[in-house]
């Protein structure tokens, strides 16, 4: 068996660097080659892209000058002095903004200005995917509210139902007692309205005046 020396060593290091370079050269030259047979490709996956840059840009800003739009409508609709232009206005914003929270916002004042038609407005509102939390608590109050005094209880206590806010826990048992038939279910809502964190000073003193009625 031939023993490595210093000098083999040497060599063979020599030559493995050497080999190495062949290669990355041979790399090199296999990619160029590519390159130079594949432009057309590369041409078009660049065009593609920066269509699809460009694209995205213009749906921004055609985004943000559309909630701009819709602010301002909404703005407007505000501060209309008239109900008849003010429900309009209202109206406009949900027909061209109908997906944006502008658009829920017009849900949420119709509610109030158009009572005909208060039930749909609030179903809209809740069902509406821009709207907040909140916005949908506040509605589904509402509309329980409404079916009480429509008598529909069964309706009320199935919006009642949902999950709620904390901050919305004191009207919401106080709804659901006057939802309720039973004396006990009724003394038991009052009592947790009374227990939620109080909104409502009035609310708490007439569920206070309630509440003693019942125990008495």
């Amino acid at each position: 068996m031939t023993e490595k020396t210093p000098v083999n060593e040497e060599h063979q290091s020599a030559f493995e660097a050497e080999m190495e370079g062949l290669k990355r050269e041979m790399r090199s030259a296999k990619w160029v080659e590519w390159v130079e047979n594949n432009t057309k490709t590369l041409m078009i996956a660049a065009g593609a892209l920066i269509a699809v840059l460009v694209a995205s840009g213009l749906w921004i800003e055609n985004d943000k000058v559309q909630r701009s739009t819709a602010a301002t409508l909404y703005q407007e609709a505000l501060v209309a002095a008239d109900k008849t232009q003010k429900t309009a206005l209202m109206e406009s914003v949900i027909k061209n903004f109908g997906s944006g929270s502008y658009a829920a916002l017009a849900l949420m004042q119709l509610a109030n200005l158009d009572a005909a038609n208060r039930e749909a407005h609030l179903m809209a509102l809740i069902a509406h995917p821009a709207s907040m939390d909140e916005w949908v608590w506040e509605a589904r109050l509402d509309l329980a509210a409404l079916k009480i005094e429509q008598g529909d209880k069964a309706a009320a206590m199935l919006q009642l139902g949902s999950p709620f806010g904390a901050q919305y826990q004191q009207l919401r048992h106080y709804l659901m007692a006057q939802a309720t038939d039973g004396e006990a279910e009724k003394k038991q809502h009052l009592q947790q309205a009374l227990d939620a964190p109080s909104v409502d000073n009035n609310l708490k003193q007439k569920i206070e005046s309630l509440l003693a009625q019942k125990i008495s």
